[in-house]
């Protein structure tokens, strides 16, 4: 009998792998499945595990995607990947159920199969649906008879039209704590909108078509799990007030000096190790906090900025500080 690859593994129907990992739990079935526990445990799921990591963080390296997934679904570093991503699927099988509770009547979630497009797809179509229930009218539309019996893609793919028809004249939108980990790039279409709140989520990244805001004035995007910023976003050019304060930010996207009607930023408490010449553009800036970071030097063209009247760098190993910075901020 010729030994089983990781390949054939690998390329088994996934409706065959959780029926094989569950048997192997069954100690009269253990020995039958050793070795298929083994290759199940050391070849199929950890590079599962890295995929999803690459979904939250496709520029980081394996130990920052290991880091951010972990953070987003609250798991234990101890965990073996193969514990981490069972604890994974469970979490987006249970939002996804809640969702579209009659998708499931029928099928349970074992049976949908641990592969990235399935959570890919449910990743997408679940942040669709949490930011549609916060839409005027979404709940209400939500639970139409008609609708509510649609599984959870179908669902989503009714969202982008949906908004277009119902969401013109939107201006304020608080989407705080709801569980986003993905923000849909639909939410472009709510091109009035002139107040966005997305703090206390689970966001990594945002989608280029924020920038298309562009009534936007003020944008709360702290406490989030945000890794960098897209360019785009500083073609927001009424944006008055930008919160990034409690994320994972290393830099600030050198256009930020477009954002021209900008008065408040508070970047505090991320990783940023250096800021972009051109925050000296912001001609409007009166409030500027960077506590809490791994800045070493602030960029002299913050002199520049003659309606700054605050400017907080507590917790920096600041070392390097132009003097007519200095003494006007007490730094």
């Amino acid at each position: 009998m010729h030994p089983i690859s990781s390949t054939s593994i690998e390329s088994l129907p996934n409706e065959l792998l959780l029926p094989i990992l569950e048997a192997c739990a069954v100690p009269s079935l253990f020995s039958v499945c050793k070795r298929w526990h083994h290759l199940l445990a050391t070849e199929v799921m950890p590079p599962l595990y890295k995929q999803i990591g690459k979904v939250h963080v496709p520029q980081g390296n394996v130990k920052e995607q290991a880091f951010i997934v972990d953070r987003i679904y609250k798991l234990k570093e101890k965990l073996s990947e193969t514990a981490k991503v069972n604890a994974i699927f469970r979490q987006i099988f249970t939002l996804a159920k809640s969702l579209s509770p009659l998708e499931f009547k029928w099928k349970t979630e074992e049976k949908r199969g641990l592969t990235l497009a399935n959570y890919s797809s449910y990743l997408l179509n679940i942040n669709r649906l949490l930011v549609w229930k916060k839409l005027p009218g979404g709940e209400e539309y939500l639970s139409r008879e008609e609708i509510k019996h649609l599984p959870l893609e179908k669902k989503g793919e009714l969202f982008r039209d949906w908004i277009e028809e119902n969401c013109k004249n939107v201006t304020f939108l608080g989407l705080s704590g709801i569980g986003l980990t993905y923000l849909p790039p639909e939410i472009c279409q709510l091109s009035r909108l002139q107040w966005l709140n997305l703090n206390q989520n689970q966001l990594t990244s945002l989608p280029a078509e924020i920038g298309q805001l562009s009534e936007l004035r003020v944008l709360y995007l702290n406490q989030n799990q945000l890794i960098s910023l897209p360019a785009e976003i500083c073609q927001l050019s009424l944006l008055q007030y930008l919160y990034l304060n409690q994320n994972q930010l290393t830099s600030l996207p050198a256009e930020i000096g477009q954002m021209s009607q900008l008065r408040w930023l508070d970047s505090s408490q991320n990783k940023l190790t250096a800021l972009p010449a051109e925050i000296g553009q912001l001609s409007e800036l009166q409030t500027l906090e960077l506590n809490q970071n791994q800045l070493t030097t602030l960029p002299a063209e913050i002199g520049q900025l003659s309606k700054l009247h605050t400017l907080e760098s507590e917790e920096n190993p600041l070392k390097d500080i132009a003097e007519h910075i200095r003494p006007r901020f007490r730094l």
